[in-house]
């Protein structure tokens, strides 16, 4: 690659692998640090993914000149902190989803990119995914949208252990993890991508006996449309997502990594419309960096991100979650 846009990760966890590998697929990014507070486990991960930078000092890393921008994928409690201090360093950033723990924090962080003249984009993946693209280009073939449901039900690789008594992070709700901010974040930004905001939503959820949310049900109530979201990360669906119209359904699967997008008639015909990638990480990288490279304005994402957050709040309040100090500005 020439010139290509070098990027310090922050956390060595499946998520930074992933990030890793989609670089590989890049035409335009590489991963050039590593930060990890523990520098030992650092230095194994950077030798595993031939990354040439190691720190385990965040001021070091944020002001390091081995790299162009940051991709944020802490627990999300750090996101609104770590997002400034990158900034504040003339870093550009990529902060996994959500954004933030709120949209005041959002709107911060998003305001403070904009007086820094760098770029700060939400890491949502199927806002970045030529899915997308596929998917609203091919509305219209279902009529008058009657009905749309959005299942992300992905039992946690990690509950086995949660359950066993031990405490991973991400059953950690003073990190700002919630099922609602890990997984349903993915269904409000294709909901608000497709069909805009709704006129209302309407929340529930569990919790587990340490007070983090473990699944839950939105209905987005859009007039004539009535949209369902169902999440959990304790329980795995076998029912795909629709969206349901007059003269047929659209299908699909799960919306951070889409493997097909399909057009059911009512006439029986079928249609596949879409083909994936093999990691669809990629596509939030090229963008970033083409975003970078071409001084692209960022205002219709910063709308995305800011509307999905907004929704968040509100259904976190009729859920009753709760981050604590860690939502302060």
């Amino acid at each position: 690659m020439a010139n290509p846009l070098r990027i310090g990760i922050i956390g060595t966890s499946f998520v930074s692998d992933w990030i890793c590998e989609a670089a590989q697929m890049s035409e335009r990014c590489e991963i050039s640090a590593v930060y990890s507070r523990d520098f030992s486990r650092g230095t194994a991960y950077a030798q595993k993914q031939c990354i040439g930078g190691c720190f385990d000092d965040e001021a070091a890393f944020f002001s390091s000149d081995q790299i162009d921008a940051v991709y944020v994928a802490s627990p999300n409690v750090a996101h609104y902190r770590q997002t400034l201090d990158a900034l504040s360093c003339g870093k550009h950033v990529l902060c996994e989803k959500p954004l933030a723990l709120n949209a005041a924090q959002a709107g911060r962080m998003i305001a403070y990119a904009h007086e820094k003249g760098l770029i700060l984009l939400e890491a949502i993946r199927p806002v970045h995914d030529p899915f997308l693209t596929a998917l609203r280009e091919n509305l219209h073939k279902v009529g008058r949208i009657r009905r749309a449901t959005f299942e992300f039900c992905q039992y946690s690789s990690r509950y086995d252990r949660f359950l066993a008594g031990e405490r991973p992070n991400v059953f950690e709700s003073s990190l700002g993890n919630a099922s609602l901010m890990d997984l349903a974040v993915y269904c409000l930004h294709t909901c608000v991508a497709l069909f805009g905001v709704p006129k209302k939503l309407t929340a529930g959820a569990s919790f587990l006996p340490n007070g983090t949310e473990a699944a839950g049900t939105m209905l987005l109530d859009y007039g004539e449309q009535q949209t369902t979201i169902s999440y959990s990360k304790v329980t795995s669906s076998v029912h795909p997502s629709i969206v349901q119209g007059e003269l047929g359904t659209l299908v699909f699967d799960t919306l951070n990594q889409p493997s097909y997008l399909r057009m059911l008639y009512r006439d029986g015909r079928t249609e596949e419309l879409f083909t994936p990638v093999k990691n669809n990480m990629v596509h939030e990288l090229n963008t970033f960096a083409r975003i970078i490279a071409n001084a692209e304005s960022t205002a219709e994402y910063d709308e995305q991100s800011l509307c999905v957050l907004r929704l968040l709040d509100e259904a976190r309040r009729q859920i009753g979650i709760d981050f604590g100090a860690g939502e302060a500005l």
